[in-house]
């Protein structure tokens, strides 16, 4: 199941940057899990608000995660969630 959402995530992110995708789809292991789960919550929130996913925070999801880092706020209630 995780190489379905990993495939449909690439190619949703095609759709927004075809760097940003490429980028993605270079990474593995943690690194990738994070910048999943970011870009996920950001894409979600674009949704809820009907905007344009915004690639320069796609680009700060992806780039953090090679650090690391996540960039959303932890919360139990994806209402409040930071994206």
């Amino acid at each position: 199941m995780t190489t379905n959402i990993s495939m449909l995530m690439e190619e949703r992110l095609k759709t927004i940057d075809h760097i940003q995708a490429r980028r993605f789809s270079k990474l593995a292991g943690a690194p990738r899990n994070i910048a999943t789960e970011g870009i996920l919550r950001h894409l979600r929130a674009c949704d809820r608000m009907d905007v344009n996913p915004d690639v320069a925070a796609v680009r700060e999801i992806i780039d953090d995660a090679l650090n690391g880092r996540r960039v959303f706020a932890e919360t139990s209630d994806d209402r409040y969630a930071a994206a």
